[in-house]
């Protein structure tokens, strides 16, 4: 379908207009400072303080793997590793080593990405309290730009990382993908530019072949410099006008050339399979031209991208309905419009569905069906209102907070409108014109069922269908031929209309509840600024203001118990409590009769279980805080059995656990949870052996134990509440609530003691290898002791980044985390390691591992040490900021008296490498050590 026609019918039936004509310009966030260079470099600069104090830096380049040529597939992926082992100002791999000293970690910081028409670079969270460090900043960007060195052995160093990589992401589906992409784009490159690339170039390709593809495309008319955060705008325009000038792109230079996508008179379908894939995969494509990136800068782009959500929004609720249904042939579906498969020069209309077993082509051709349905119905009028609602109250929620959007949103939108023209309106432009877009009476369900009926469509030309599946021996596939069979067979049935059934009434009847209590005490903590309310009922209520996001109230409330109180007759009830519950229904609503009553609605509460406690979560925009109170009384009073969705949940748990053995990365977590755990059945890995022992009933029986003493929780309000407007809210919802009695946990096994060692070989159709190490001993739950714990973790990610990856090339990825964590009434202080490793060096990354961790509890390097302290002192600027953060701060102090905050930095600033080497040698020396190690079979 060409897209032309697409924008014609809508604007036809929006506005009446007699073509698509223009609607008028999308105007542009005058705050963002925008240049280019005569040597065509372009950049944009935004001033942003929230968060204060920190800035993103970005390099984003319209090149990627489509660019290669047939001996360098792999090399735009390689390119960007190298960015990182040397350059100009920073060689060998000084830039991770430098950044760090800024307080800018790697991989969550420091990282890059290269796709198949997109290269993109970012180092984030940047301190700016030193103009020096963000100067230094852009000097590493203009050393991405055209300063790499692309040592010969940083190349062979790297190919080992790389091919890692490749094994890392080689799983089923990705096997199946690059076999057949070549069907699924006739005549295009696209079928052979997977960024990964080919082993076969990565592991021997010739050094200049990478400087051949660096020198050719990596030029400033291919690039844009992004800068934002809480800097100076003009020093910093003033800085890249200097460090570029003087950079000349050639007289001859090749130019970026968008790879085409041929349209296809007659339907393509693909079938695939692997021996690992867990699960049927079906689903089809309908083709069609992109929204034209020139045509971007138009409001009519706006109305065509609300068109295609709403669309969306509507089936996906079918779809979901649909699951539930004891016959239906799928688990789980889902329809988009957006790009088709890797290219960004044509989309389509897509459904996707997982099978369930021995149903792929009857799951294709329901979701076909109800595609079809679509075309020939269209939405209702009742869908239509509450999807229009849900987009109004998502787009409200999101201007509430324009004054709280942070750099990595901001550098996303201004990354995507230098590479594919997006609008980058200014918050206030976009939720004006996008609230009187969609609330225009010209823009109804009639115009919507118009569109949809062009996406839809009922012919063969552009379309594409797949089915993918497990390779068994014995096993009958379903064929090309049965598939298209399958199709046209839907496009002759006599489909019925869909039927929207919906309950009119409200989420409870107010005249049902009991009489509120009241407030009989209140009581403030001016050291973590918080209120503490006591309930008539004895519940203790938390209040704490934050303007930290306007859109944003978070709510907990939590007591003791837990599983711990239940025995082995229940583990697998216990195992399951949060997922039932969560696809359960509330008073006279199903599940699914619950999701349609709170479209509109920005809130939720769920219910969940913990070891020690059983609580509540949830979180609305302050709007809606009313809905999240009527849900968290729901949540204590009548939770009820929804056998349907019920039945659909567990349907796709035994798909899934079925074949999770199939999955090498499946066995070995299973592996490990058995192995720290000392094969304890409280802590299990779910199988299907858990399905059998599940039953609903007496998991609402729990449910019904653990939440019938509401006056015994402690409740949380976090965010921007207007507290005047939530305290008779809170008598009303949580005073009436019974009281109840105290209850406390049982202590249960921990984490087996002592030295265990589990190895083991593994088939794949990939060869794995995997280590993870977990050393732990009792440790008093002190703030020290959690810095402690925390910094020896990161000095020791550091040390095996270095030796692992960066010297000995035996992983791609290694990391070491510690965590001092509270059980009950003990706590215990962890440092694990986790590493992914080249099987043909697990022996020499293993090596590693141990020596680091040797190594690093007699003496440790002075300064990574400081590295790490500057890291988690920004981290916890950051952190401060942020209103999940004040939920644990101030939930482990309701709990324990312990304050996590106020010492918190004294505590870093505390640290010492003798102090961190010390702590660390006392948890080792414990001697509770378990190491598991999976290597391939030969």
């Amino acid at each position: 379908m060409k897209l032309r026609k697409l924008l014609f019918i809508v604007l036809l039936f929006v506005v009446g207009m007699a073509s698509a004509q223009q609607m008028g310009p999308i105007p542009v966030n005058k705050n963002v400072r925008q240049g280019k260079l005569s040597n065509g470099l372009t950049y944009y600069i935004l001033h942003n303080d929230w968060p204060e104090h920190v800035a993103n830096f970005y390099i984003a380049q319209r090149v990627g793997s489509i660019q290669e040529n047939d001996r360098q597939r792999g090399l735009a992926h390689f390119l960007e590793h190298m960015a990182f082992n040397g350059s100009e100002h920073f060689p060998d791999s000084t830039i991770l080593e430098y950044t760090r000293s800024l307080g800018v970690g790697f991989g969550n910081n420091l990282n890059a990405y290269t796709s198949i028409d997109q290269t993109v670079y970012r180092i984030c969270d940047v301190p700016t309290k030193r103009q020096t460090a963000l100067d230094s900043c852009l000097l590493i960007l203009k050393d991405w730009s055209n300063g790499l060195t692309l040592a010969d052995k940083e190349i062979d160093k790297e190919r080992g990382v790389i091919h890692q990589e490749w094994q890392l992401s080689r799983s089923p589906i990705m096997r199946i993908y690059e076999e057949v992409l070549p069907k699924l784009y006739p005549g295009s490159k696209y079928g052979y530019r997977m960024p990964i690339g080919l082993m076969s170039i990565v592991d021997h390709f010739p050094y200049q072949d990478l400087r051949d593809y660096y020198k050719k495309w990596y030029r400033p008319d291919n690039q844009c410099i992004i800068v934002v955060g809480d800097v100076d705008v003009d020093h910093v325009e003033k800085e890249i006008k200097k460090l570029w000038n003087g950079v000349v792109v050639p007289a001859n230079a090749a130019q970026v050339v968008d790879e085409k996508v041929p349209d296809t008179k007659d339907a393509i379908y693909v079938f695939g399979k692997d021996k690992e894939m867990p699960y049927s995969y079906v689903g089809f494509a309908m083709k069609h031209d992109v929204f034209p990136d020139e045509m971007k800068n138009d409001q009519s782009y706006f109305i065509d991208s609300y068109a295609k959500n709403i669309i969306a929004m509507m089936l996906n609720q079918r779809l979901k309905e649909l699951a539930q249904k004891a016959d239906c042939p799928f688990v789980n579906a889902s329809a988009d419009d957006g790009t088709y498969l890797l290219s960004k020069t044509k989309d389509a209309f897509s459904m996707d569905a997982t099978a369930k077993e021995g149903k792929a082509i009857e799951a294709l051709a329901a979701i076909y069906r109800e595609a079809q349905r679509v075309r020939q119905y269209g939405f209702t009028a009742g869908e239509f209102a509450r999807m229009k609602a849900e987009y109004l109250s998502q787009l409200e929620a999101n201007y509430v907070n324009r004054n709280k959007i942070k750099n990595s949103q901001y550098g996303d939108e201004l990354r995507d409108h230098y590479l594919s023209n997006e609008p980058i309106p200014s918050k206030e432009d976009e939720y004006q014109i996008m609230k009187q877009l969609v609330e225009m009476p010209a823009l109804n369900v009639n115009v919507i069922n118009n569109y949809a009926k062009e996406l839809i469509t009922d012919h063969d030309s552009n379309f594409v269908a797949f089915i993918f599946e497990q390779e068994k021996a014995g096993k009958t596939y379903p064929t090309e031929a049965q598939m298209a069979q399958a199709i046209k067979a839907v496009r002759a049935e006599k489909i019925t209309p869909y039927v929207d059934n919906v309950k009119q009434e409200p989420l409870l009847d107010e005249k049902k509840l009991p009489k509120a209590g009241k407030i009989v005490g209140v009581k403030e903590n001016n050291t973590l600024g918080y209120k503490e309310l006591t309930l008539s009922n004895g519940a203790r209520v938390i209040l704490k203001k934050t303007n930290f996001k306007d859109n944003e109230v978070l709510f907990q409330a939590i007591s003791k118990g837990g599983k711990s109180l239940y025995g082995k007759a229940d583990y697998d009830n216990l195992q399951l409590f949060d997922g039932v519950l969560g696809y359960s229904g509330l008073g006279d609503f199903s599940h699914q009769d619950l999701q349609k009553a709170l479209s509109g609605k920005q809130a939720s509460v769920n219910c969940a279980m913990s070891n020690f406690y059983q609580m509540l979560s949830g979180s609305c925009v302050p709007k809606d805080i009313e809905t999240m109170m009527q849900l968290l009384y729901l949540n204590f009073t009548a939770i009820s059995k929804d056998e349907d969705s019920y039945k659909a949940m567990m349907s796709q748990l035994e798909l899934a656990l079925k074949n999770k053995d199939l999955s090498p990365e499946s066995v070995f977590s299973d592996s490990l949870t058995n192995t720290i755990y000392g094969h304890e059945a409280r802590y299990a890995p779910m199988s299907l052996n858990t399905l059998k022992g599940v039953n609903y009933d007496r998991i609402l029986q729990i449910w019904k134990e653990r939440y019938a003493s509401p006056g015994q929780f402690v409740y949380y309000f976090i965010g921007n509440f207007d507290e005047a407007t939530l305290r008779p809210l809170i008598e009303k919802y949580i005073g009436c609530l019974p009281k109840g009695k105290t209850e406390n946990w049982k202590e249960t096994p921990a984490y087996a003691t002592g030295k265990l060692e589990n190895k083991f070989t593994r088939k794949s159709e990939t060869p794995k290898a995997i280590a993870f190490e977990q050393w732990f001993a009792p440790m008093p739950y002190t703030v020290e002791n959690d810095v402690l714990t925390d910094a020896a973790g990161q000095v020791l990610s550091m040390v095996y980044l270095k030796n692992i990856r960066e010297d000995a090339s035996a992983a791609y990825s290694v990391s070491a985390g510690g965590l001092l964590q509270r059980r009950g009434d003990k706590a215990y202080a962890l440092i694990q390691t986790f590493c992914p490793m080249d099987p043909n060096k697990s022996d020499l990354a293993l090596k590693l591992l141990a020596e680091g961790m040797k190594e690093n509890c007699e003496k440790m390097d002075a300064d990574k040490v400081q590295k790490v302290k500057d890291f988690m002192l920004k981290q916890a600027e950051l952190s401060a900021k942020s209103n999940s953060h004040w939920m644990d701060v101030i939930d482990e102090y309701v709990w324990t008296g312990i304050d996590f905050q106020s010492g918190y930095k004294a505590a870093v600033e505390a640290l010492t490498p003798a102090k961190i080497a010390a702590y660390l040698k006392k948890l080792v020396s414990a001697g509770n050590h378990a190491e598991v190690v999976m290597t391939p079979a030969k």
